[in-house]
């Protein structure tokens, strides 16, 4: 994935359309517009490629995060592509790093929202980079989904915020759930000390111990150290069942090898969706054997859909953006490939790619409701449209129903790590209520 922007002609043909950059295109011809604009009406005449521009980092310890956004963008470009495009007009996937750092993430919006030919619609970006990049897509009208945890944004209000997966604040009672039923009375908490996993602590404490569980140790460590001895000798000196936490992937490849080292054994570990990001089980694995992985690692997740039209559609789509087999079983990327379909199905809609007349259509083809048309594929959502009827687009990561703050509560399931496979592997479902 490089850090590019992507230029057309409508020449270039629908399949590109998919691809990060097309060398030697620009826009042009007939009503193709000009760099910097954001969406139009219906009907402004012409064929040119509208653009999803990815905000997230691509380099950095946070790459995985573009690279993860950047993907499911172009699989759901695959698909709407494949359909025609959005009123005709093929989307483009253009990646901006911010390299996950705010000083970096203005400029860089900036010059996105300057260039980027017809931008209808912004994947991401980073939660740290939110409050500086808000307001600039907010002033441009241009529409934004993220998935982001931190519960900052529980009761956000802006029109153009969008986050396709739950907030940490539901996060952390379905991880308290998942521990204390899978029979982990007594555990220790450990938590790397960034900001990702620290929003999860104080609401993970309140659940687990409401449920009846008992936090023997609680234990903030700082990420990417050489070692942890200290900290895991005076976690084993508790004699827990199991940890419960969240651990970036170098950081756990060393805390669970020495806990590894200094008991025996592993003993059971519980984490949050970090470890189903692609660089964690890359990390772990080698450094503990995918057998213990598979045996004592259990990571708390939302549900990705396993059958059906949407599932196949899905698979299909990653095939063709050359996904890798981590990024095809992530139910955030999944959210994110939905999150790419429900805008577009939004424009179609509202007969608009303009970003300040399709926002307010984004609920209405996700929503459920009495009469309305359930669809599973970009292609049967046009098709419905056309036909007059009212949709609810449910896709790769199920129902997609946001609330009054633009935030779409999903269902969590215990994922495992199936060695074989190479994968992790989708257990049983929580109920709907472990995330409150």
């Amino acid at each position: 994935m490089k850090h590019t922007r992507t230029r057309w002609l409508a020449a270039c043909g629908v399949a590109a359309a998919a691809s990060i950059a097309v060398a030697g295109c620009s826009p042009g011809g007939s009503g193709s517009g000009s760099a910097g604009t954001t969406g139009s009406s219906a009907g402004s005449g012409g064929t040119y490629a509208v653009t999803a521009g990815v905000l997230h980092a691509f380099t950095g310890q946070n790459a995985f995060f573009g690279l993860n956004a950047q993907v499911a963008c172009k699989a759901a470009a695959v698909q709407i592509n494949a359909a025609g495009g959005i009123m005709g007009h093929p989307l483009a996937c253009s990646a901006y790093d911010t390299k996950g750092d705010p000083a970096d993430a203005v400029p860089v919006a900036n010059r996105m929202l300057v260039s980027a030919p017809h931008l209808v619609m912004v994947v991401g970006p980073d939660g740290g980079d939110i409050p500086s990049v808000l307001p600039l897509l907010e002033q441009s009208k241009a529409p934004e989904m993220n998935t982001v945890g931190d519960p900052r944004y529980d009761t956000q209000t802006s029109q153009y915020f969008w986050r396709l997966t739950p907030s940490d604040s539901t996060q952390a009672p379905a991880l308290a759930y998942a521990a204390y039923h899978l029979g982990y009375t007594r555990i220790v908490e450990v938590f790397t000390s960034d900001l990702s996993a620290q929003t999860t602590t104080a609401p993970f404490q309140a659940s687990y111990t409401k449920l009846g569980g008992t936090i023997l140790k609680q234990l903030t460590i700082a990420p990417d150290q050489s070692s942890y001895q200290t900290e895991v000798a005076a976690a084993l000196a508790t004699h827990p069942q199991a940890i419960v936490g969240e651990m970036d992937a170098r950081t756990s490849a060393t805390f669970l090898s020495e806990l590894r080292q200094q008991h025996g054994s592993l003993i059971p570990f519980v984490v949050t969706q970090r470890a189903l990001q692609g660089d964690w089980a890359a990390a772990v694995v080698p450094a503990l054997g995918g057998a213990t992985v598979s045996k004592y690692v259990t990571t708390i997740a939302p549900v990705l859909q396993s059958a059906g039209a949407a599932f196949k559609a899905f698979q299909s789509a990653m095939t063709a953006a050359k996904a890798n087999p981590f990024q095809v079983k992530n139910p955030f990327v999944a959210a994110g490939y939905d999150g790419v379909i429900a805008f577009a199905l939004a424009m179609d809609a509202a007969k608009s790619t303009d970003g300040s007349v399709f926002v307010t259509y984004i609920p209405k083809v996700t929503a459920p409701g009495s009469g309305v048309t359930v669809v599973n594929t970009y292609a049967q959502g046009v098709a419905a449209l056309k036909a007059g009827k009212t949709i609810q687009y449910v896709g790769a990561a199920g129902p997609m129903v946001f609330n009054r703050y633009n935030t779409a509560n999903r269902p969590y399931a215990e994922w495992t790590y199936n060695a074989t496979a190479h994968s992790w592997v989708m257990g049983q479902a929580l109920p709907q209520n472990a995330g409150q």
